[in-house]
């Protein structure tokens, strides 16, 4: 939803400037009908066929005690393992 309107607002903005680059309003209305048409009648149907299932069992037994979590290594910190995997396939395509 937010991508597509994104790409929408964007391509208003290149449409405005007549490019040739700017992808077609009736294109844009045909992805839109297709995913009103197809994707949001699949999630209400979804939805509907998990009402009627029963809920998951779990096969064991679950410990209602809350568990320490560790501290975490510092290779392993969000923010790191965030910035590898962005530097990591920018840096394999660009040296």
């Amino acid at each position: 939803g937010i991508f597509f309107t994104i790409f929408f607002v964007l391509n208003l903005f290149i449409w405005g400037e007549r490019s040739s680059g700017s992808v077609p309003f009736s294109t844009m209305f045909i992805v839109l009908g297709l995913w009103f048409g197809v994707s949001v009648p699949l999630v209400f149907f979804g939805s509907y066929v998990a009402s009627r299932r029963a809920p998951i069992e779990l096969p064991v037994k679950i410990n209602e005690t809350p568990r320490a979590i560790p501290e975490q290594p510092w290779y392993a910190r969000p923010f790191l393992i965030a910035l590898i995997g962005g530097v990591l396939p920018f840096g394999a395509a660009y040296t």
